[in-house]
């Protein structure tokens, strides 16, 4: 069965410059909150704004290496699983008969699954990357869509990740963090298409701000978590990490997850009242009028995206902000 796309109103409302930057903070601050370069004024000023991450919480150390024992892959987890959950209440709000809910991958597709195929590699032209990172990248698309990286690696890693015994060994923040740093990534990528353009990382000195024209529901690249979620892929792929949780649990016979990592960011009000990441209710009930131009909230007057904006540049100042490709990206 072929890949479905939300209702265009849940689209809409995931590609505003409000849950863009949600999305697009909560990745990049923990994955530079043990970064050398990141500055003891920057930090000061995301503790302000109620974005830090509690206890310092965060899956790498100050040398980059991956950490499993601090809850951070419980973080991972649980925010994306709270994200499914708004969705999904969204989507009963909306009442669309042929996408009532998100739907995971029972398993990674193979490479004969017609309704899933992977986007062709493309030469990768970002201007602001060197041309070696560039050509290094290219080779990495070649790979990552190759029927033989599938049935290699990643179904190596999905019977891992599946198979009773190892859920037993792991602790729910280990299996977080390895999933999040192999599998995960390397999805997204696999069924990332060519973008729209190459948005250009705050991290560069003439960047300031993310240009509006990157929330246009169009640019719903794989490879970047300012646009990610946009992508109908990113719910069947989280759908199938958040299966993953669920695993966990009957493995190790437990009745309930008792969650230590549940670090969402600043969190605004939900459906019922309670915290939410996404805080879609908000939206949901400003803008689903008519809106100005693609109908997106560009920050006028709203203080809670001017906090994310100015985040934003504080971390683009120090040099520190990761896409799923930062291992090519930042040497």
């Amino acid at each position: 069965m072929p890949a479905k796309i939300p209702p265009k109103q849940v689209i809409d409302m995931l590609a505003s410059r409000r849950h863009r930057l949600r999305h697009f903070l909560w990745h990049a601050i923990r994955g530079a909150w043990n970064d050398p370069e990141l500055t003891a004024e920057t930090k000061a000023l995301i503790r302000a704004k109620g974005w830090a991450p509690p206890n310092d919480r965060a899956p790498f150390d100050t040398n980059g290496k991956l950490i499993l024992d601090n809850y951070s892959g419980e973080d991972f987890l649980y925010m994306h699983r709270q994200m499914i959950s708004e969705v999904n209440d969204l989507l009963a709000r909306i009442a669309d008969p042929n996408y009532q809910r998100i739907t995971p991958w029972a398993s990674i597709p193979d490479v004969s699954d017609s309704g899933f195929p992977v986007p062709p590699a493309w030469e990768y032209l970002d201007p602001t990357m060197p041309p070696d990172q560039q050509q290094g990248m290219t080779a990495r698309l070649q790979m990552l869509k190759g029927d033989q990286f599938l049935k290699g690696t990643m179904k190596t890693w999905e019977a891992f990740y599946t198979d009773r015994i190892n859920l037993r060994r792991l602790s729910l923040g280990a299996l977080g963090n390895m999933l999040e740093m192999t599998i995960h990534n390397n999805l997204h990528m696999r069924w990332a298409a060519e973008p729209v353009g190459y948005m250009p990382s705050p991290n560069l000195d003439d960047t300031r701000d993310i240009d509006p024209k990157w929330d246009d529901p169009s640019y719903d690249y794989l490879g970047d978590t300012y646009s990610s979620h946009v992508n109908p892929h990113f719910w069947y792929l989280h759908g199938w990490v958040d299966a993953c949780i669920d695993r966990w649990q009957e493995a190790n016979n437990l009745p309930s997850i008792q969650w230590t990592g549940t670090w969402a960011g600043k969190l605004e009000d939900g459906w019922d009242g309670k915290p939410a990441f996404l805080g879609l209710k908000k939206t949901f009930e400003t803008t689903m009028q008519p809106m100005h131009g693609h109908g997106h909230d560009h920050g006028h007057g709203d203080a809670d995206i001017k906090d994310m904006e100015e985040i934003v540049r504080a971390l683009g100042s120090c040099k520190v902000i990761r896409n799923f490709y930062d291992v090519l990206r930042f040497k």
